[in-house]
């Protein structure tokens, strides 16, 4: 991608290249946005890499392991309508780990299994510096900084879902509709379409994130409705050609092709369901959830820096594209009852961009010393360190308390784990509605999973859920364990 290190672009529309896209003088690269990128990726690399695979294994991440785990066995890929993704992450996380001489399910641990959501998380911070052309290197260099440094985005970096893959994704997305939609190349909309199949065959939600993000950024004058007509069609049969292509597992199940569609009505009966439903303000509960230090740091200084970009640029064409697809983004996603924090990531893109413009402005205030505008980011990027470091490390990243870490699981799970450890090869026996993370703590041994008593239990352990304990009442005594807050297993001995 190019990257212009200063403002050599020929604006569309509205002053200062801040058109629906300036175009790219040809030979703008700059090796100096090249080499930040590649800094901006490592910053990144070395904030998530850390403990990595201390953070016990949430029940969303064992989930998606056992999915993997079965395309390790050699099963073809089968998209799960009513309570799973799309298989970019899983073919990918499949590829990963063979690569790492992992060859099951039973072979996994966390922080291989977790390299693609961590690779995802810090290209992102690389890849926001390609927005200098567009938005000018100090905001976008801004853009990647928040992206490296910000609590939410290192957190969920750390954790094998899909929220990273699909923010990188739509990322990449922005990029090139921006500059299709100035320059109406056919291979620029290839390009776009390309990137649009693989997010809506990694997450459902990309379907939304993509319909409203077309809506702010594609209406304009130039190049001429009739000029795009061409690309927009060329990006439409690429993205259904991907689409069809992943969900068909490579087309060897081609009445798979349409599963996507027939998940729609599953889909948003899930979304307007009882199952995770909050009031429409919880996101903001999240977003400005206190730190230790006592500030939402993460999601007040985006709120700042990013009100700051708006207001400032708001007569320029760009950021009151962003603004509006911010807000039609927060309007959808707040009205949606089904909320879980990591949905947001995607949702803030257009307003770290934003945010990135609040930077640069701030740096280039006249009335302003310098010196005060570099100490108040000296500060804010602190802050955002000294947040990120409080709920990504340690036991107070599954802490209850720590909005990010949503439905954890329990530290308590350690002490089944030791008595698992004492005793190798033992059978395991588990009845119970809900018992996730279990199959990822259970991985290495023979376990099986019921719901209602089989005649016979064979020797072993035996975990039991609430609901089924006086069920199995003649293998008293029983010892409780948290599996997650408020959900218990109890564990016994079968003769």
């Amino acid at each position: 991608m190019n990257a212009a290190a200063s403002p050599s672009v020929s604006p569309v529309a509205g002053p200062a290249g801040m058109g629906i896209l300036p175009r790219v003088v040809p030979g703008s690269r700059s090796v100096g946005a090249v080499v930040a990128a590649g800094l901006l990726a490592l910053l990144a690399l070395g904030l998530r890499w850390p403990d990595l695979d201390s953070r016990p294994i949430h029940m969303d991440e064992a989930n998606n392991a056992f999915l993997v785990g079965e395309i390790l066995r050699g099963q073809d890929f089968v998209y799960r309508v009513h309570d799973h993704h799309g298989p970019t992450l899983f073919l990918l996380a499949a590829a990963s780990l063979r690569a790492q001489g992992v060859p099951s399910f039973a072979a996994m641990e966390a922080a291989p299994l977790r390299l693609i959501p961590l690779l995802a998380g810090a290209a992102l911070a690389a890849l926001l510096v390609a927005f200098a052309p567009t938005l000018g290197l100090t905001a976008a260099l801004a853009a990647g900084a928040f992206v490296a440094l910000a609590a939410p985005y290192v957190y969920y970096s750390g954790i094998f879902i899909h929220e990273s893959l699909l923010v990188l994704l739509t990322a990449a997305w922005l990029l090139l509709f921006l500059r299709w939609r100035t320059t109406a190349r056919l291979p620029l909309a290839l390009g776009w379409g390309l990137v649009a199949g693989l997010m809506l065959a990694t997450k459902e939600t990309a379907a939304p994130i993509l319909v409203i993000l077309a809506a702010a950024f594609l209406p304009g004058r130039a190049p001429a409705p009739r000029q795009l007509l061409p690309g927009l069609a060329a990006g439409l049969l690429a993205a259904v050609a991907v689409v069809f292509t992943l969900y068909s597992d490579g087309f060897r199940h081609p009445d798979r092709a349409l599963d996507l569609a027939r998940a729609v009505a599953p889909q948003l009966a899930r979304g307007f369901g009882s199952a995770h439903e909050y009031p429409w303000w919880q996101y903001l509960a999240w977003f400005a959830a206190p730190a230790a230090v006592g500030l939402p740091w993460s999601g007040g200084l985006l709120l700042a820096f990013a009100a700051l970009g708006a207001w400032t640029h708001r007569h320029d064409d760009l950021p009151r594209r962003l603004t509006l697809a911010a807000a039609l983004l927060a309007a959808f996603f707040f009205a949606l009852p089904y909320k879980t924090p990591w949905l947001i990531l995607p949702v803030a893109l257009p307003l770290v961009l934003l945010a990135g413009l609040g930077v640069a402005r701030l740096l280039a205030t006249p009335r302003l010393p310098r010196a005060a505008a570099v100490g108040i980011l000296s500060a804010a990027a602190a802050l955002l360190l000294t947040e990120t470091l409080q709920r990504t490390r340690g036991d107070a990243a599954v802490s209850p308390a720590n909005p990010l870490a949503y439905a954890p699981t329990s530290l308590d799970l350690r002490r089944l784990e030791s008595l698992l450890a004492a005793a190798p090869g033992t059978t395991v026996s588990v009845l119970a509605r809900d018992y996730w993370p279990l199959p990822w703590t259970l991985r290495r041994h023979a376990a099986g999973f019921w719901t209602q008593p089989p005649a016979t239990w064979p020797p072993g352990l035996l975990l039991v859920g609430p609901e089924q304990v006086g069920a199995v009442a003649e293998f008293a005594p029983f010892t409780p364990y948290e599996i997650r807050p408020g959900v218990l297993v109890f564990a016994a001995r079968v003769p």
